[in-house]
Formats: structure tokens, C-alpha cells, sequence
């Protein structure tokens, strides 16, 4: 169904955009490059992947594990 693609998408990319922002302002990382992590990231696969149902996750839970992932603790499978 095209709505529920769409929706989805838009949470992806709400969710996405939150967590670059969050990742932008407590690291000071400039926006580019934080957005670059984030897009290259396992993380953002997963989000992306509507299999998974990972934008159902809470913002924080999802931002998380974008940390472990950057951090090096963690391989994303939870």
C-alpha cells in the first residue's frame, strides 16, 4: 500500500533526521559528517530495511545503538 510506504518512509527519515541533530550537537561534529556516519552507518541499514520494524524503536533506543556502532561495542543485532 502506497500511504503506509510513504508514512513509513517519512519515520525513517524523522527518525534519521533526529538522530544526525543528536549526533551533530553532543559530539560537535560538524552536520555533514555526522550525516555521513549516520547514512553509512549498520544502523541506518537497519532502520531503512522495513523488515526489520526498527522505526517502530524510540529515538534514543535507535540513537543507542548508532553509538555502540560508531563506538566500535556492538555489531547492531539485538
Amino acid at each position: 500500500m502506497q500511504l503506509t510506504d510513504d508514512l513509513i518512509a517519512g519515520t525513517i527519515n524523522s527518525i534519521s533526521g533526529f538522530i544526525v541533530a543528536k549526533y551533530t550537537e553532543q559530539f560537535n561534529i560538524p552536520l555533514d559528517l555526522a550525516m555521513e556516519a549516520f547514512l553509512d552507518s549498520n544502523t541506518y541499514k537497519l532502520l531503512s530495511d522495513k523488515e526489520t520494524g526498527y522505526y517502530f524503536d524510540s529515538i534514543p533506543e535507535i540513537f543507542d545503538m548508532f553509538l555502540k556502532e560508531v563506538s566500535g561495542d556492538g555489531n547492531n543485532a539485538r
